[in-house]
């Protein structure tokens, strides 16, 4: 596999992030963030795994009704030790999106490398996400006082035959039940997840219910979970432990 040109392509990508603050001219933020996570499934489906992202971007306008104009530059990566073709892959994107309140509707022009099989694809992407966070407070004394959930999700559509049409995302509801001296707090929790794509289903597409309990602190989540997972398209079960790390961090690099 040629190795060097595609950490050649990678890095000369980030160098292009790193430069989009000092080219940007009249604009009204330059927001970014990273978000990724280390796993470990105690099976022989999935195995050790690791995906993420790395963001940097341009919100240009508000345009009327509260809508922001950002343009964007992206760094994604997704890989597993176990039934790797058609789910391990890494690419750079170049896109725009429509902001508001909770969702990101857009577009991008995405390089994306599958190196098991190899294959590239060099395709245009269509998206929808979303993420809202909330925190259900009981009002009452005792140990119990505050409830924490998300939702997040997605959906795209890739013009290429390699991936199609997916969605992807999780609902998770979880009990504040104790906070530490380092003001972290552990958060038993209850989750539900889906990963669904049109192309090249077999291992990729999978969905699972989940117990776990985990410690936050600052951009970081490390926990343990018991997972109840179905990968539809292969007929197969796998109810497993899976241990991880979860981080997310944003900015904004204008000047203030």
């Amino acid at each position: 596999m040629k190795i060097f040109p595609k950490i050649k392509r990678t890095f000369t990508f980030f160098l292009m992030l790193s430069l989009i603050p000092s080219l940007a001219i009249g604009y009204e933020a330059l927001p970014g963030s990273t978000w990724g996570q280390l796993t470990y499934d105690d099976d022989n489906l999935v195995g050790r795994g690791a995906m993420g992202y790395f963001n940097q971007g341009i919100d240009w306008t508000i345009l009327p009704g509260g809508v922001k104009f950002n343009t964007f530059g992206e760094v994604r990566y997704r890989f597993r030790s176990e039934n790797r073709p058609y789910y391990n892959a890494y690419g750079e994107a170049l896109g725009f999106e429509f902001k508001k309140s909770i969702f990101h509707l857009g577009a991008d022009f995405l390089w994306e490398t599958f190196p098991e099989l190899p294959e590239r694809s060099n395709k245009v992407q269509y998206y929808l996400t979303w993420f809202y966070d909330w925190d259900f407070k009981s009002g009452r004394s005792g140990r119990f006082k505050d409830y924490p959930g998300s939702f997040w999700g997605q959906v795209t559509q890739d013009v290429d035959s390699l991936v199609g049409t997916g969605t992807m995302g999780y609902l998770n509801q979880g009990v504040d039940w104790m906070t530490l001296q380092s003001g972290g707090s552990i958060i038993p929790f209850a989750e539900i997840r889906w990963r669904f794509r049109s192309e090249n289903k077999d291992y990729y597409n999978a969905y699972s219910e989940a117990l776990g309990v985990e410690y936050r602190k600052s951009a970081f989540h490390l926990g343990i979970n018991y997972l109840w997972e179905k990968f539809p398209d292969l007929y197969e079960y796998s109810d497993k432990l899976q241990v991880y790390l979860i981080w997310y961090t944003d900015w904004d690099l204008k000047p203030k």
